[in-house]
């Protein structure tokens, strides 16, 4: 009976580990995590900005400085898709943040028909074509198709603090999107904002959600990382695909850069190059 008792005891621990995003699986109880609240930008005035550019940058988390973003025991395309579907964050249509989509569909986004092979009788034979007819089966996406994600941020120099932030704007998961049966590159699956205002309406941000999950560190298993922290000292490595243009086009939009990807990308480290200068050449100005 006693060990009945200890076993349901040992599960239910790991249930709410699971809730809360953090596994506690040392031989301590570690609760800095599931105690953490979301830490509010400085406040910043308009009047005191005086340069400010906003970017649009991927991050893969195939990249090797990205893998804890893919750790087995708390993936953050799990979890963003969890809190999308449970109502915990609220999925926009564009990086606008206007139009918002419903759980289902979200849920539903790029579903397409897939043909089928089957048999009439399982025992038969399937090279015989009369025992074999075509049915067509719903293919949805899920969390393991998200192998990107777009991030929309501001680059803002404070003339009063005479500094640099960088603030992110909103986050969406990136899928790839099939057209006629082949694919046709990656599209964003929903926009997300990222922080929310005292002034907003919706409550819902991905910061109250990434505040409470853990993200693999591999410095010290002792002080896990939230996901919070993760974006917030930018630990993350990504590459610029867009800055604020009059056309509002994306780098490999333009014609010179179209049928050019070294181009391209070399666009876009003149871009990163730009934004880290610029900080040393306000505060001199």
């Amino acid at each position: 009976m006693k060990k009945l008792i200890f076993i349901a005891v040992l599960l239910s621990v790991s249930v709410f580990a699971d809730a809360q995003g953090v596994y506690d699986d040392f031989i301590y109880t570690r609760q800095a995590v599931t105690e953490r609240k979301v830490i509010d930008w400085p406040y910043l005035r308009e009047a005191d900005v005086m340069w400010a550019k906003r970017v649009w940058r991927i991050v893969d988390t195939r990249q090797k400085q990205n893998q804890p973003m893919n750790w087995p025991k708390n993936p953050l395309n799990v979890i963003i898709y969890n809190a999308i579907l449970s109502g915990k964050l609220t999925a926009y249509r564009d990086d606008s943040l206007s139009g918002f989509m419903t759980p289902e569909e979200f849920r539903l986004f790029g579903a397409g028909q897939e043909p089928v092979k089957k048999l009439y009788d399982e025992n038969g034979d399937p090279d015989d074509p009369t025992n074999v007819y075509y049915d067509t089966v719903q293919i949805i996406k899920v969390p393991a198709d998200i192998k990107k994600y777009k991030v929309v941020e501001d680059w803002i120099f404070d003339k009063k603090e005479s500094r640099m932030y960088v603030r992110i704007i909103a986050i969406a998961p990136m899928v790839p999107f099939t057209v006629a049966g082949q694919e046709s590159g990656e599209v964003e699956w929903a926009w997300l904002k990222y922080h929310k205002d005292v002034s907003d309406a919706d409550p819902f941000d991905v910061r109250s959600v990434l505040v409470n999950m853990e993200v693999f560190n591999r410095q010290n298993d002792a002080a896990r990382l939230t996901y919070d922290d993760w974006f917030e000292q930018r630990l993350f490595t990504s590459y610029i695909v867009k800055e604020a243009n009059p056309y509002d086009q994306y780098i490999n939009q333009f014609r010179e850069f179209k049928e050019d990807n070294l181009a391209a990308l070399l666009e876009a480290e003149r871009i990163k190059n730009e934004l880290f200068e610029k900080e040393h050449d306000l505060w001199e100005y």
